[in-house]
């Protein structure tokens, strides 16, 4: 089985992870690309329980070229390779999803390769053919991945710009405290507000950031408000939104040595109606 612990701690990992647009010619060597499919073939099963398939596929396979034409809209330069995965859509499936394409292109950044989330500039159908998508299967988000550039090309700044990738919205705009009206105070937190703090720093479509997290006791629970967002309209990208920030919040969580467990359990509060209810993070003290 794949290594599944990074070789760094995880807040430097979340922290140099980085979206590259622009890659190297040069090829990934035989041993990574080993390391790679065992990483892949390891993530089978998100934390909500959903089933997922990841695969590695090369541009350059002459064995694609007969049965797809992979295209990123001109978003991607000189990638070679990218990791693409399917599901069956149900239940919390899009959550799970999120979850393990982050903690797969978190592993990546921890092996200095570069990667970036795709959930809408990609010929979702073709991707889908060259890793054989059965009839019920959906490919919900893809990433390249390979040796990044030295340097941004203008096009890779001019879209980063454009999505303001470094903008994080306020820790008093998405952490609360008993109800969505309080604000949190991270002094109280210990390492959660560490913890918290990498959620802030999750990756999303658009940059909507669309996670809120409401703190009750020992329970912190996940809710998303919902944006207009353009692309991507056969999946719920933002519910793959939820999906990363569960990967930073749990992987943080547990590298600190702060251990607890996902439930659903909705807290009885009135929601706004752009809000929805996601998942619960309970504490170990609670067991």
């Amino acid at each position: 089985m794949a290594n599944d612990k990074l070789t760094r701690p995880v807040i430097d990992v979340i922290k140099n992870r980085s979206s590259w647009r622009s890659y190297d010619s040069q090829p990934l060597n035989a041993q990574l690309r080993e390391t790679i499919l065992m990483y892949l073939d390891a993530q089978t099963s998100g934390p909500l329980g959903h089933k997922t398939r990841f695969h590695l596929i090369e541009k350059n396979d002459p064995a694609l070229f007969d049965n797809a034409s992979l295209g990123t809209y001109g978003f991607i330069k000189n990638a070679k390779n990218f990791i693409v995965g399917a599901l069956i859509p149900g239940g919390r499936s899009w959550e799970d999803y999120g979850y393990l394409l982050e903690k797969i292109i978190l592993k990546m950044t921890d092996l200095e390769l570069g990667t970036c989330w795709m959930g809408g500039t990609f010929k979702r159908s073709e991707f889908g053919r060259a890793i054989n998508v059965l009839e019920n299967e959906v490919v919900p988000a893809i990433s390249p991945v390979g040796y990044p550039t030295t340097t941004r090309s203008i096009r890779d700044r001019v879209i980063r710009w454009g999505a303001k990738s470094h903008s994080r919205k306020t820790w008093e705009s998405i952490f609360f405290e008993g109800d969505f009206e309080t604000r949190l105070n991270r002094d109280a937190l210990g390492e959660y507000a560490v913890v918290l703090d990498m959620v802030r720093l999750a990756p999303s479509a658009s940059n909507k950031q669309p996670w809120r997290v409401v703190r009750q006791g020992h329970r912190y629970h996940f809710f998303l408000k919902r944006m207009q967002y353009s692309h991507g309209k056969s999946v719920d990208l933002q519910r793959i939104d939820m999906g990363i920030a569960m990967c930073h919040f749990e992987l943080t969580a547990r590298d600190l040595g702060l251990s607890g467990i996902w439930e659903d359990n909705r807290p009885d509060l009135e929601l706004p109606d752009t809000i929805e209810y996601c998942i619960t993070w309970r504490e170990r003290s609670l067991f």
